[in-house]
């Protein structure tokens, strides 16, 4: 079995041994975790459970509403005549409701935003669950395209408790179409979801020419387009959750400009991914960005501070994010998938001054996290910066240089 195959089954192995409930809809509702539930259409608020006729209004569906109890009090589920209640908070007060197949756990919001479907999905009048379950399986498919939706309602079977539950609960999204209105989809790849996901990587990859490419981290089938092999550099990598399952991807660039997407490990013997580690017939690879090199792999100690100019250099071997390459200073190692955080694209040239204070924290790279001066190391001065670097979510990284050595700076403190 490969190393990503036996990864993916400890992770489901490791969230299924937390399930102990049943995934039946009709389960009682596990108020340990299940605070909020959602009702599903018209169900009767009552004052009392045990009175049938206290009727005093009603809940609409699809809507949440918010349990009444707090976790140290017991008197919120009740019992009466084979049929089973749950207290509710209500504008009217709290009261009572049946606890039926109208009622799930999860969660349901009004939700107005734009999305793209990847492949073709079915259209459901309601979402496939409790009182809809026996409904007629749908017969119309929307095709890949940009959608509308309105709502998202989050289904967990009743009494769901454990990590595997939330992870494998479907979303559901209703979503506006021309010809038939209102429709649900369940479970849809949303790519304007995941771009933030994308983490940049200098990496190189070998393509037996058995991969297959996509156009998102995603499968669908009958998409997927056949590898050229030969060496790659990957522009970015990803790991990517479908439900217990997780998946790793690397995305490269063609030849004619486009992007793809190619699976880091597949899941399956039957199935190919890149290799990983592979030795070169000193074959030229680039560093895209300035590169900071160390003598054997895993040396990848933050205070060595010996860099490569960005180019193009002779390369023998590739063992996973690391290269050894020919350098002015004879043959070297660098790390690939640091690179791009180390010393990111972008960097200027300035000389503008920065304000130290008592508060400042400093880094010895803008993207790795490694803190190179802890608060309280400074008292209120100025320096002098020599580059910037704006982040994506817009904070100025300044790099300074100190009595203790050279170090980046954000201009507010990051949040963790």
């Amino acid at each position: 079995m490969k190393k990503a195959a036996k990864y993916a089954l400890a992770m489901s192995v490791l969230y299924g041994g937390f399930s102990f409930l049943s995934t039946s809809a009709t389960a009682t509702i596990d108020l340990m975790s299940n605070r909020q539930l959602v009702v599903l259409s018209e169900t009767k608020l009552l004052d009392d459970y045990r009175n049938p006729n206290s009727i005093v209004g009603s809940i609409s569906g699809m809507q949440m509403v918010e349990v009444a109890c707090t976790l140290n009090e017991s008197n919120c589920l009740a019992n009466t005549q084979g049929k089973e209640y749950i207290r509710i908070k209500t504008w009217m007060g709290e009261k009572w409701i049946e606890d039926d197949n109208k009622i799930t756990a999860g969660g349901y919001w009004e939700k107005e935003r734009d999305i793209t479907i990847i492949k073709d999905m079915k259209l459901y009048d309601q979402p496939d669950v409790g009182v809809y379950s026996i409904a007629e399986p749908p017969k119309d498919i929307i095709s890949p395209q940009k959608v509308h939706v309105t709502a998202v309602y989050n289904y967990l079977y009743k009494g769901a408790h454990t990590g595997k539950a939330m992870l494998e609960a479907p979303m559901w999204y209703r979503i506006s179409t021309k010809q038939q209105g209102q429709k649900w989809i369940v479970d849809p790849f949303i790519p304007e979801d995941f771009q933030h996901k994308e983490r940049s990587t200098d990496r190189v990859i070998k393509m037996t020419g058995n991969e297959l490419l996509y156009d998102h981290p995603y499968e669908v089938e009958g998409k997927g387009v056949k590898a050229t092999p030969g060496i790659v550099q990957a522009v970015a990598s990803s790991i990517f959750n479908i439900k217990t399952q997780i998946y790793g991807w690397f995305k490269i660039q063609l030849q004619d400009g486009t992007f793809k997407w190619v699976k880091t490990f597949p899941l399956f013997e039957s199935e190919s991914g890149p290799l990983m580690q592979f030795d070169l017939a000193n074959e030229k690879i680039t560093l895209r960005t300035a590169t900071r090199y160390f003598d054997i792999d895993g040396d990848a100690s933050i205070s060595l501070q010996n860099w490569l100019q960005p180019g193009s250099y002779v390369a023998d071997k590739i063992n996973e994010g690391w290269a050894r390459i020919q350098t002015p200073f004879g043959w070297k190692v660098v790390n690939l998938d640091r690179a791009p955080f180390e010393r990111p694209q972008g960097i200027t040239i300035t000389q503008e001054k920065v304000k130290l204070t008592s508060e400042t924290i400093t880094y010895y790279f803008p993207l790795t996290g490694e803190v190179f001066h802890k608060a309280g190391t400074f008292k209120d001065q100025d320096a002098l910066s020599f580059e910037k670097w704006i982040s994506p979510e817009g904070v100025n990284w300044y790099h300074i240089s100190t009595y203790s050595g050279i170090v980046w700076v954000p201009d507010k403190p990051l949040q963790e």
